[in-house]
C-alpha cells in the first residue's frame, strides 16, 4: 500500500481580481506548477486567493519565488 499525503496552502495575493485577464492568471499558474512538489493551483481572482496543492514537503521560498517571477506579491509575506 502507497500512502501519499497531500497539503492545500492558500496565498492572499493582491495582485488578481475578478478584473485580472486570463492570460496573467494562466502566467501564474504556469509558474506555480513548475515548483517541484506542487501538483495542483486553483486561482480564486473574485478573493485574490491563490491555492496549491503538494504531494509532499515544499520549501515555501520556492512558491513565494514563482508568484514573484510571475508578478505577485504574497500579501503580509
Amino acid at each position: 500500500m502507497i500512502t501519499v499525503a497531500y497539503s492545500l496552502i492558500a496565498y492572499q495575493i493582491s495582485e488578481i481580481s475578478s478584473a485580472t485577464c486570463a492570460h496573467c492568471l494562466d502566467s501564474i499558474r504556469v509558474e506555480l506548477i513548475q515548483v517541484p512538489g506542487i501538483v495542483g493551483v486553483e486561482l480564486t481572482p473574485e478573493s485574490g486567493r491563490v491555492s496549491v496543492l503538494t504531494d509532499g514537503p515544499v520549501d515555501e521560498r520556492l512558491i513565494l519565488d514563482a508568484l514573484e517571477a510571475a508578478g505577485c506579491e504574497v500579501e503580509g509575506g
